[in-house]
């Protein structure tokens, strides 16, 4: 049977780990100089040789090249160094701590043989995988062995979480910090092996895999063992994207021209088209967010960082639109994108949510507020002055330093077009421009009214959504009402007749800065809150005299009069 190539690849000596030079260096300095310690502590990501260069130390101290002593240059074929690699050898031993972590099965394996001499090679050597997963009572155990170990024993712990090792076990243990590699490094090692093994492979696509494994060697060397079986031993770039599930990089590169562009239909448009493809939402988003991280980064370097691992072509492409896209509207987009995966891990929509981003990003400017569409910009009369998108001015103009505490009125606008509501006085400081008037006119003004009422009403179960991940309780209770009219800046949501005591729930305490932070996001715009009742049907006509609700003492009086009742004394009541 065929061995995978993360195994037949396995580093085999000191000079073959990469990525890891300062732990190489420092183990053939100590063998060299015979100052082996007795107990290591590799800490790292997983995947980034802890347990190859822990048994290239096993062979180094027990090589017979070495003729009786240890060798920093072990060669690696001889019978014991095969069979330290095949996981064979009597005096080395590992053990899996994750699933042997009991204090029984540590003194089973470990303490109750450590002290008998090697039987083949010159030095025991105990490798403990996941050493954090041992329990209390099995770490005490191992404690006292650590603190006086026999001469012919070494043993070496490895961790991808050093933090919940006892301080006892640290402070006994040299302690060796395994980073994660370099993007390019991966690289060069999937390309080494892609030729020794004749696989045709792009370097376009071997940058997917080390992507992909996350700066794990076996996880990337195991994606290529995994391809090139898919592909018979030429591999595609798409092949490696379909396998992987990789968002193709042209996509991520329209998505943000789409955004840069406030092209709101061509980004649901876009969004459907993923749909049919069958791409996964989630898998799209982080994609984005790193195409995101990619752009900023770009934008304030000189030169990329050598971790990114991009091309001369990719690079111009990558600062193209780093040039034209603002940070500032990067940085919203990256934040948007956030939320919305952390909404899906809480059970929503992925689609939803990639959508409102698209949208948030597109169809509202710079300070939240919605942008006019191009039938809206069409519809409005000449007169009106309504401003084109492109003229539209998003942000009040910084006051200069002569300014004085209190600014002159703003002029007056044009007669075509209804002032904007006052804004509330202040103590100090010059007074913030309103924003875009109006067009005139009572139609007019009904119009743009009940154009947002319509948007509120198709968004109300988005809406609730927003309050829901807010608040859980104010959302079940907001459920009761339906959104009736919208008076100026003030929301009125309708309760019916029977459901008084949700419309005060809403109105009570917080609850409505909570929805109005929620209407905030949806309109970018400041909006309050109001609730009112339907009618109650008309109150029936006052019952006979008979049929009114007698008291006790009145029904025993009338129960004495009409059936000539009598009182029992049946004793003390319970």
């Amino acid at each position: 049977m065929s061995v995978s190539l993360y195994r037949k690849y396995r580093p085999a000596r000191f000079e073959d780990i990469v990525g890891q030079e300062h732990v190489a260096r420092t183990l053939v300095n100590a063998i060299t100089s015979d100052r082996v310690s007795h107990a290591y502590l590799f800490t790292g990501p997983r995947g980034t040789g802890k347990t190859s260069t822990a048994k290239i130390l096993a062979m180094a101290l027990n090589c017979e090249s070495g003729h009786g002593a240890a060798t920093p240059t072990p060669d690696g074929t001889c019978p014991r160094c095969e069979a330290i690699r095949r996981g064979s050898a009597l005096d080395v031993v590992e053990m899996d701590a994750a699933s042997n972590r009991t204090v029984e099965e540590v003194t089973e394996t470990l303490l109750d043989k450590v002290h008998f001499a090697p039987l083949e090679g010159r030095m025991k050597v105990y490798i403990l995988d996941e050493v954090h997963m041992l329990s209390g009572h099995a770490f005490n155990a191992l404690l006292k062995t650590l603190e006086e170990p026999p001469a012919h024993a070494v043993f070496v712990l490895a961790t991808t979480e050093p933090h919940k090792v006892p301080a006892t076990i640290l402070s006994r243990c040299q302690r060796f910090d395994f980073r994660r590699p370099a993007l390019g490094e991966v690289v060069s090692v999937l390309a080494r092996i892609a030729q020794q093994e004749g696989i045709e492979v792009a370097e376009a696509s071997l940058t997917v895999m080390a992507r992909a494994a996350g700066g794990s060697f076996r996880d990337a060397i195991g994606i290529l063992d995994q391809l090139a079986t898919y592909s018979g031993g030429a591999i595609s770039l798409e092949q490696t994207l379909d396998i992987l599930g990789v968002v193709r990089h042209d996509l991520l590169f329209e998505a943000v021209d789409l955004v840069d562009a406030h092209d709101t239909q061509g980004a649901l448009l876009f969004v459907d088209r993923l749909n049919q493809a069958g791409t996964d939402y989630n898998q799209f988003m982080k994609d984005l967010l790193s195409h995101l991280r990619d752009l900023y980064v770009v934008k304030h370097t000189v030169e990329a960082p050598p971790s990114m691992a991009f091309t001369e072509e990719q690079l111009a492409t990558l600062r193209s639109q780093a040039g034209r896209m603002a940070t500032a509207r990067t940085v919203t987009f990256i934040d948007l994108l956030g939320e919305a995966l952390r909404a899906v891990r809480q059970g929503s929509d992925p689609r939803l949510e990639l959508e409102l981003a698209f949208i948030k990003m597109t169809a509202f400017g710079p300070e939240g507020s919605p942008r006019p569409t191009t039938d809206e910009v069409q519809a409005a009369p000449a007169s009106s002055a309504m401003p084109s998108p492109s003229n539209l001015q998003t942000s009040p103009p910084r006051p200069t330093t002569n300014t004085p505490a209190t600014a002159p009125a703003p002029p007056a606008p044009p007669a075509a077009t209804e002032p904007a509501p006052a804004a509330a006085p202040r103590s100090a400081g010059p007074a913030i421009p309103s924003g875009p008037a109006i067009p005139s006119g009572p139609a007019s003004s009904r119009g743009a009214i009940q154009a947002d009422v319509d948007h509120l009403r198709r968004a109300w179960s988005v809406l609730l959504d927003a309050v829901n991940r807010r608040q859980a309780g104010l959302a079940a209770v907001l459920a009761e009402g339906r959104l009736d009219t919208m008076e100026g800046d003030e929301v009125v949501i309708k309760f019916p007749a029977g459901c008084r005591f949700q419309a005060d729930q809403v109105m009570r305490g917080k609850n409505p800065q909570v929805i109005s932070a929620a209407l905030r996001d949806l309109t970018g715009r400041d909006l309050r809150i109001r609730t009112r009742l339907t009618e109650e049907p008309p109150a029936e006509a006052a019952p006979e005299e008979d049929a009114r609700i007698l008291s006790t003492d009145e029904l025993i009086r009338v129960l004495k009069q009409e059936f000539d009742a009598r009182d029992i004394d049946d004793g003390p009541t319970r």
